[in-house]
C-alpha cells in the first residue's frame, strides 16, 4: 500500500487564533483610551477646582487688607477726635481763666496766656471738622468696620462637577473643628475633629457608603479646615470608601439644591 503524501496530511489553521487575539487586542485598546479620556477629564476638573480654591484664597487676603486699612483709619480718627476733644476743653478753661483775670496781671503772664490760647486756635483751626461731624465719621467707619467682620451669611450653592455625577454623594462639611454629615441616613451627624480616627458613627457610615456600587463621600472644605479634611479622607481612605473634595467660599449655609436637582 503506498503511503500517502505530505502534502495531504491534515493540517491546522492559525487565522481563528489571531483572528481572536486581534480582536482582543482592539477590545483593550479602546478600554485603555476610554480611561485615559476619562483620567484627563477628572484632571482638567481638579486643576479647575484648584485655581478657584487659589482665587479664594487671594480674595480673602485681599479683604483681610482692606479690614487692616479700615482699622488704622479708625483709630486715627479715634486719636484725631480726642486730640480735638482736648483742645476744645483747654480753649475753654482758657477764656474762663481770661474772664477772671484782673486788670493788674503781669505783662509776662498775660503774653504767657495769649500765645497758649493761640496755639490751641491753630490747632483747632488745623483739625478744622467738628467733634460732631469726626464722631459721625467714626461711627460711620466702625459700622462699616462690623459689616466686614461679620458680613451676613450667604448661602454657599454647591455646583456639580463635570464628571462623577452619575455617583450617588453624601456631602460632608469639614469645618475646623470637625465635621457634619449634610445629607444621607446620617445626616446631622457631628464629630470633633480629634475623634473623627474613633468615632464607631463615622466609620460605619464610611463603611455603608463603600459597599454602594455609586456611593462616594464628597468633603466641602471651609477655609480653615484643611487639616480637618485631611484627617476625615485619611479616614476614609483608610475603609476603601471613595471621596473627593470641594472648596467653599464664604461662611454661609450650604445649600445642595443644584447638585441633587442635576443628579436627579
Amino acid at each position: 500500500m503506498a503511503r500517502r503524501k505530505k502534502s495531504d496530511e491534515e493540517t491546522v489553521s492559525l487565522f481563528p487564533f489571531l483572528s481572536i487575539l486581534a480582536c482582543v487586542i482592539g477590545v483593550l485598546t479602546l478600554m485603555i483610551t476610554a480611561m485615559a479620556l476619562s483620567q484627563m477629564d477628572q484632571q482638567d476638573d481638579s486643576w479647575k477646582r484648584v485655581e478657584e480654591y487659589e482665587e479664594n484664597i487671594k480674595e480673602i487676603k485681599e479683604k483681610e487688607q482692606e479690614l487692616e486699612e479700615v482699622e488704622t483709619e479708625v483709630a486715627d480718627l479715634s486719636k484725631l477726635n480726642r486730640q480735638l476733644m482736648l483742645a476744645l476743653e483747654e480753649l475753654k478753661k482758657l477764656k474762663q481763666e481770661k474772664q477772671k483775670l484782673p486788670s493788674d496781671i503781669k505783662p509776662e503772664e498775660k503774653v504767657k496766656l495769649l500765645a497758649e490760647a493761640n496755639r490751641l486756635e491753630k490747632r483747632i483751626e488745623e483739625i478744622k471738622d467738628d467733634p460732631q461731624k469726626l464722631q459721625e465719621e467714626i461711627d460711620k467707619l466702625k459700622k462699616e468696620l462690623d459689616k466686614r467682620e461679620n458680613p451676613v451669611a450667604a448661602e454657599v450653592r454647591i455646583q456639580p462637577g463635570g464628571s462623577g455625577v452619575d455617583l450617588n454623594p453624601t456631602f460632608i462639611e469639614c469645618t475646623k473643628n470637625g465635621i457634619v454629615v449634610l445629607d444621607g441616613p446620617s445626616k446631622d451627624l457631628h464629630v470633633r475633629r480629634d475623634d473623627l480616627r474613633k468615632s464607631l458613627p463615622f466609620v460605619e457610615m464610611l463603611d455603608k457608603i463603600g459597599a454602594q456600587p455609586k456611593g462616594t463621600v464628597i468633603f466641602l472644605i471651609r477655609q480653615d479646615a484643611v487639616y480637618t479634611y485631611n484627617i476625615a479622607s485619611s479616614v476614609a481612605r483608610s475603609r476603601y470608601c471613595p471621596n473627593g473634595k470641594l472648596p467653599v467660599e464664604g461662611n454661609g449655609k450650604i445649600d445642595l439644591s443644584k447638585f441633587k436637582n442635576s443628579s436627579g
